[in-house]
C-alpha cells in the first residue's frame, strides 16, 4: 500500500462498507491503517477484509459508479439490466451474499460521538491553561513545590468542572432515542421474504406498503397510488405522489424525481415495488451525512477571544519578568532573590482564576438552561449565543409540527376555522349538531378514507396517510363516532386516487339504501357534481356563477398554503351494485357538492411572540424550507417572520445561478428560502457567515445536519428517531418548545456579561499585583509578597469573587439590547485604560501599607509583608463590589441583587482574617503578628482605593465596555436595508469577518469597532 494512494483509498472505502466501522484512514506514506469501529465489531473479520481488499477479492465502487447513475431517466428494463437483476424474481440468495460481501452492509456510519477522553482532553486546551502549566513547571524547577501544587490544583478543578458538565449533557442526549433493528420486505428468487435492513443489496426487489420506512434508495417498477413523505430528506412537508414512468430530464431536482424512493422516507399511502439502486453510505441520506462530516464547525467568539487574551498574557508575563530581572541586576540583587522575584511576577501575571471562573460561569449558565429543558453539550456554545445576530429556522418539524391538521372548512357561504382542534364558525355555535352540513362533510371524508381507527386505553389511535389521518382526527375531535359511522355504512367498493383520476370514491351500504362518498382534487370533484348542499341543508342546482365562486375560493385557500380537498356525495334508495373492492375507474356523476377542506401543517403555538422577541433583540430571522414559495410566504406571514418589513422569499432554483458575492447579498436581505436542498442550506449558512454574521441554525432532521454543523451554534429540536440533527447540534431543545429559544439567548447574553465582568475584575486585580511587585523591586524594599501569598490572593480574592460575579442576575432588558459584536476584542483600548487606573489605585493603597511597614520594621520584614498582604486582599475583595450592580460595572455601593457575591466577599474576608490568626495558616503564608495601628493602616490601604474607584465611576465620566455593550438594539424587523459587504474585506470562516453584522448595522458598538479597526490599519 505504500506509495499507492489509489490502493489506500480502496481500503478506506472498503472498510467503511463493513458493518460497525465508523471511520477508516489508510496512509500511503506509512502503510498503516487506522480503523474506528463499534465495540462488538470483530477485529479478525476486519483484518480478513483488509486482506481481501489488498488481494482484489472485494471490488469497491467509487462514488462515480452505480450510485450516481441517472436511474430516474432510465427505462425499468434498462435499470434491471444495469443492476444484474430480475424485475419479477429479484436476486438469488447466493448473489445477495456475494454482493453483501463486496458492497458492504446497508448501513450509514453513525456520526462520531464525543468520547469521555476527548471531552476531558478539551478542558486543557487554550493558552491560559498552558500558562498555568508553565508557571507550575517553573515553580517546581525553583523548589516551590507548594506553589506548583496549588497551581496544578486550580487547573485540575477547572478541568473537573468542565468535564462533569459536558459529560452529563452528552449522556442525556445519547439516551434520547435510537431505533432498534429494522426489517424490510424483498422478493428474492421469486419469493417475498423479510430480511434485516442491513443485509439489503443493490439489485434487491423491494416491496413497499403503507406505513413502511423505505430501507434503501430505489427505482420504482410499480406504483399503485403510492405516496411518500420525504420531509426527512428534502424538507417537503406534503406527501409526494409517485409514478413508475421514466423522466425525460436527467437533471431534474431530487425532490421532483417522482419515480425514485429514498432511504429514510416513509410510505404514507398506496403500495409498489422498486429495485434497490444504492445502499448504505451511497444513498442520498448517506451523502447528506458525508456533508455533515465535511462541514467544519467555526471557532466560537469565546475561543478566539481567549486565544488572543492568552497571547497577550504571554507577552505581559515575559515583559514583566524581564523588567523585574533587569531592575534587580541594576540594583545588584542576588541571583536567587532575582529568581524568586521573577517567579512572583510570573505567578502574579498569570490569572490562575481565569479559566476556572470562565468555566464555572458557563457551567452555571448550562445548569440554568437545563432547568428550562435546554441541553447544552459544549460550554462555549452558550456564550456564542450572545453574539448570534442571524437565526436560520428549518420549517417542517421545527416551525411547524411536521403533521397535517384540518385548518378550515368552507360549505356554501359559511366557513369554519379550527381552534384547538374544534371547528368553529365566526357567527355560529361552538359545535354543530349531527345533521349540519359540517357534520355531513366530516362523515363523508371519514367514510371515503383508508385511515384505520385503532381503539386505545386513552384515546383512539389513527393509522394512515397524514392527510386522511388529519381528516379523521378532526371528525373525532368534533364529536363524531367514526367507528360507529363506518359500522353503519360498510364499504362495498372503492376506487383509489390515481394519476388520471385525482380523487378517491367509495360505495357504501346505508340504512336507507346506498351512499357514494368522494374526496379529492377540487377541480376533479366539482366536474362530477350537478348539485350543491346549501347552507340550510337543502340540495340546490350548481350554476356556472356558483362554480366560478367555488373555484375562486379554492384559489384563495391554496394561496394561504393550505392543501385543499373537496368532498361530494350521492344518496340512493337502491343498494350498492356488487363489484370488486378495488374496482378501477368507477363512473360517478351528478353528485352533490359538499364543500372544501383546507389542511395545513400547523405552526407551533406562540411562534409570533417568539419572533417578536427575536426581532426586538436585533436578530435577523431566515426560514429554510423544501416547500413551495407560496407555502413559505404563508408560514412567514403567520409567524411574523419579517416583522413589520415586507417578506422576501427566494426560490432554491435561483440559488444555483448566483455567484458567491451575489449569494451573500441575497442571504443578507431574504427572510425565507423555498425549495432548498440540504447542500443549499449549508451554502446559505456559510454565505451568511461570510457576510460577517454569527449564525444559529435550528432544525430537526438529517437534511438540516450539514447546516447545523457549519453554523456558529447548531440547535436541534424534536424527539423523533432520526437523531442525526441532535448528534451534531451544540444545543438541544429537549422540551420540544421553541419558546425556550429567547430564554437560551438571554441566558447566553447574561453569561457573556458575567464572564466579561469577572474577566475585567480578575485582570484589574492581577495587574495590581504586578504593579506592586514592580514598585517594590524598583523602590528596593525587598520581597513584599511571596509566591505562596500571591497564590492565596489569586484564589481567595480572584477566583471566589469572580464566581460570585458569575452568579449575578441578568439585566431584565437584556433582550432589548443588540447582539454582541463577534469580532470585538474582549479588551479594547478603553478597557485597558480603565483597568490600569483601577489597578493603580489598588496598588497605591497596598504600596502605602508596604512603605509604612518598611519604615517601621525595615525593608523585607515579615511584618511589612503582612501589612502589604492584608491591604491588597482587602482592596481587591472590595473592588469586586464595583462590578456587582445589576450587570452594570461602574456603580458603587452594596449590590442589591447579587446576594451570592455579598456572601462570597464576606466569606473571603473571613478567610483572610483566619489566615492572619490561625498559626498553621500563618506559618504556610509567612504572616507575622502586627499591632492595632498596623491593622488600621492595612485596612485603610484596602478601603481607600475602593472609595476612590467608586467616586470616580459615580461621576459617569468613564463608560465601561459593558455599558457600551448595552446599547439599544435596532428592531431587526424594521425593514432597514442592510449594508452590503465590502468586496475588499477579507472573510474569515469563523463567522467574525470584518463586515458589519446583519441586523446590527446601526449599533454604536459596531461603529466603535470599525473606528478602532481603521485606526489600527
Amino acid at each position: 500500500m505504500r506509495n499507492v494512494p489509489a490502493l489506500a483509498r480502496t481500503i478506506e472505502h472498503g472498510l467503511l462498507a463493513a458493518p460497525g466501522v465508523t471511520r477508516a484512514s489508510a496512509s500511503p506514506l506509512t502503510g498503516n491503517v487506522l480503523v474506528f469501529h463499534e465495540a462488538e465489531t470483530s477485529v479478525p473479520e476486519l483484518a480478513q477484509r483488509i486482506g481481501a481488499l489488498l488481494r482484489g477479492e472485494i471490488k469497491v465502487e467509487s462514488d462515480d459508479d452505480a450510485s450516481l447513475r441517472p436511474w430516474h431517466a432510465m427505462d425499468a428494463d434498462d435499470v434491471a439490466e444495469a443492476l444484474g437483476t430480475s424485475r419479477l424474481r429479484g436476486l438469488s440468495n447466493k448473489e445477495c451474499r456475494q454482493r453483501l460481501l463486496s458492497d458492504g452492509a446497508n448501513t450509514i456510519p453513525s456520526l462520531q460521538r464525543r468520547s469521555d477522553w476527548s471531552i476531558f482532553v478539551e478542558q486543557f486546551q487554550g493558552l491560559p491553561v498552558a500558562l498555568l502549566a508553565g508557571a507550575a513547571m517553573l515553580s517546581l524547577a525553583t523548589g516551590g513545590l507548594l506553589e506548583a501544587g496549588a497551581i496544578l490544583a486550580v487547573v485540575g478543578m477547572n478541568a473537573a468542572i468542565g468535564f462533569g458538565v459536558e459529560r452529563r449533557t452528552e449522556q442525556t442526549i445519547s439516551q434520547l432515542g435510537g431505533a432498534g433493528t429494522k426489517t424490510a420486505r424483498v422478493i428474492r428468487s421469486g419469493n417475498e421474504i423479510e430480511v434485516p435492513t442491513p443485509k439489503m443489496v443493490a439489485g434487491d426487489l423491494m416491496v413497499l406498503r403503507r406505513g413502511s420506512v423505505v430501507p434503501a434508495d430505489g427505482r420504482l417498477l410499480r406504483a399503485d397510488m403510492l405516496m411518500t413523505s420525504e420531509a426527512a430528506l428534502t424538507g417537503e412537508s406534503q406527501p409526494v405522489e409517485k409514478s413508475a414512468r421514466p423522466l425525460a430530464d436527467r437533471n431534474v431536482p431530487l425532490a421532483d424525481r417522482s419515480n425514485m424512493v429514498y432511504r429514510g422516507t416513509v410510505v404514507t399511502g398506496g403500495s409498489g415495488t422498486a429495485l434497490v439502486v444504492a445502499t448504505g453510505r451511497h444513498t442520498e441520506m448517506g451523502r447528506v451525512q458525508r456533508l455533515v462530516g465535511a462541514a467544519i464547525p467555526p471557532e466560537t467568539p469565546s475561543m478566539r477571544q481567549m486565544r488572543e487574551l492568552g497571547q497577550q498574557l504571554v507577552w505581559v508575563t515575559l515583559g514583566a519578568t524581564g523588567v523585574i530581572f533587569a531592575t534587580g541586576l541594576l540594583r545588584g540583587l542576588a541571583l536567587l532573590q532575582l529568581v524568586r522575584s521573577s517567579l512572583a511576577v510570573a505567578v502574579a501575571a498569570v490569572p490562575e482564576g481565569l479559566p476556572m471562573v470562565a468555566t464555572t460561569t458557563l457551567a452555571l449558565g448550562v445548569e440554568k438552561m437545563r432547568q428550562q429543558g435546554i441541553l447544552v453539550r459544549r460550554l462555549e456554545a452558550i456564550e456564542t449565543l450572545a453574539s448570534v445576530n442571524v437565526i436560520c429556522f428549518d420549517k417542517t418539524g421545527t416551525l411547524t409540527h411536521g403533521t397535517m391538521s384540518l385548518d378550515q372548512v368552507a360549505i356554501g357561504n359559511r366557513s369554519w376555522r379550527s381552534r384547538d382542534g374544534i371547528l368553529v364558525e365566526a357567527d355560529g355555535p361552538a359545535r354543530e349538531d349531527g345533521e349540519s352540513p359540517l357534520a355531513r362533510l366530516l362523515s363523508i371524508v371519514s367514510l371515503c378514507s383508508d385511515a384505520k381507527v385503532l381503539p386505545s386505553d386513552q384515546r383512539s389511535e389513527i393509522s394512515g396517510s397524514s392527510t386522511e389521518t388529519a381528516l379523521v382526527e378532526a371528525a373525532l375531535a368534533n364529536g363524531m363516532d367514526v367507528a360507529k359511522l363506518r359500522l353503519d355504512h360498510p364499504r362495498r367498493a372503492v376506487q383509489h386516487r390515481t394519476e388520471s383520476y385525482r380523487f378517491m370514491v367509495s360505495h357504501h351500504d346505508a340504512p336507507s339504501g346506498s351512499l357514494i362518498a368522494m374526496k379529492g382534487s377540487p377541480a376533479e370533484v366539482l366536474a362530477r357534481c350537478k348539485w350543491e348542499l346549501g347552507s340550510a341543508g337543502a340540495r340546490e342546482l350548481l350554476t356556472p356563477d356558483r362554480r366560478s365562486q367555488i373555484e375562486a375560493l379554492n384559489h384563495r385557500l391554496a394561496e394561504r398554503g393550505l392543501r385543499v380537498l373537496a368532498a361530494a356525495y350521492l344518496e340512493s334508495d337502491e343498494p350498492v351494485e356488487r363489484r370488486e373492492q378495488d374496482a378501477p375507474e368507477m363512473e360517478v356523476a351528478n353528485l352533490v357538492w359538499l364543500g372544501l377542506a383546507g389542511l395545513s401543517d400547523p405552526v407551533r403555538p406562540g411562534l409570533r411572540g417568539v419572533m417578536a422577541k427575536l426581532h426586538r433583540a436585533g436578530i435577523h430571522i431566515v426560514m429554510l424550507t423544501g416547500d413551495q414559495r407560496c407555502t413559505a410566504q404563508t408560514i412567514g406571514h403567520e409567524v411574523g417572520l419579517s416583522g413589520t418589513a415586507a417578506l422576501e422569499v427566494v426560490d432554491g432554483a435561483e440559488l444555483d445561478q448566483l455567484g458567491s458575492v451575489e449569494l451573500v447579498c441575497t442571504a443578507r436581505r431574504a427572510h425565507a428560502f423555498a425549495r432548498v436542498t440540504p447542500s443549499q442550506k449549508l451554502r446559505i449558512v456559510t454565505a451568511l457567515q461570510h457576510s460577517g454574521a454569527v449564525v444559529a441554525m435550528i432544525g430537526d432532521g438529517i437534511n438540516d445536519s450539514p447546516a447545523l454543523r457549519a453554523a456558529n451554534v447548531g440547535i436541534a429540536i424534536g424527539r423523533n428517531e432520526e437523531s442525526a440533527a441532535r448528534e451534531v447540534a451544540d444545543i438541544f431543545l429537549a422540551n420540544d418548545d421553541l419558546g425556550g429559544l429567547p430564554v437560551a439567548i438571554a441566558c447566553g447574553r447574561a453569561t457573556y456579561v458575567n464572564i466579561r465582568k469577572a474577566l475585567h475584575y480578575i485582570l484589574s486585580t492581577n495587574t495590581s499585583e504586578i504593579l506592586l511587585v514592580l514598585a517594590a523591586t524598583a523602590a528596593g524594599v525587598g520581597e513584599v509578597l511571596t509566591p505562596v501569598q500571591l497564590l492565596w490572593i489569586n484564589l481567595v480574592s480572584d477566583v471566589l469573587p469572580g464566581i460570585g460575579l458569575a452568579m449575578g442576575e441578568p439585566d431584565p432588558d437584556i433582550m432589548d439590547n443588540a447582539p454582541n459584536a463577534a469580532d470585538e476584542s474582549i479588551l479594547d483600548r478603553a478597557d485597558f485604560n480603565r483597568l490600569a487606573r483601577e489597578a493603580g489605585l489598588i496598588t497605591a493603597g497596598a504600596s502605602g501599607a508596604a512603605l509604612l511597614g518598611a519604615a517601621r520594621y525595615g525593608a523585607g520584614s515579615s511584618q511589612g509583608s503582612t501589612m502589604t498582604f492584608g491591604s491588597l486582599v482587602t482592596g481587591q475583595l472590595l473592588h469586586a463590589l464595583t462590578y456587582a450592580n445589576d450587570g452594570s460595572p461602574g456603580r458603587v455601593g452594596p449590590p442589591s441583587s447579587n446576594r451570592a457575591l455579598l456572601g462570597i466577599v464576606g466569606g473571603s474576608l473571613l478567610l483572610q482574617v483566619l489566615a492572619m490568626l490561625v498559626p498553621g495558616l500563618r506559618r504556610i503564608l509567612g504572616v507575622a503578628p502586627i499591632g492595632a495601628s498596623d491593622v488600621a493602616a492595612m485596612i485603610a490601604g484596602g478601603v481607600l482605593p475602593y472609595l476612590a474607584n467608586g467616586r470616580r465611576l459615580l461621576k459617569g465620566k468613564e463608560p465601561t465596555s459593558d455599558m457600551r455593550m448595552s446599547s439599544r438594539a435596532p428592531d431587526a424587523a424594521s425593514g432597514e436595508e442592510l449594508p452590503e459587504p465590502a468586496a475588499e474585506q477579507s472573510v474569515e470562516r469563523t463567522g467574525a469577518a470584518p463586515g458589519p453584522s446583519v441586523g446590527a448595522s446601526s449599533r454604536p458598538i459596531a461603529a466603535d469597532v470599525l473606528k478602532i479597526r481603521k485606526s489600527r490599519a
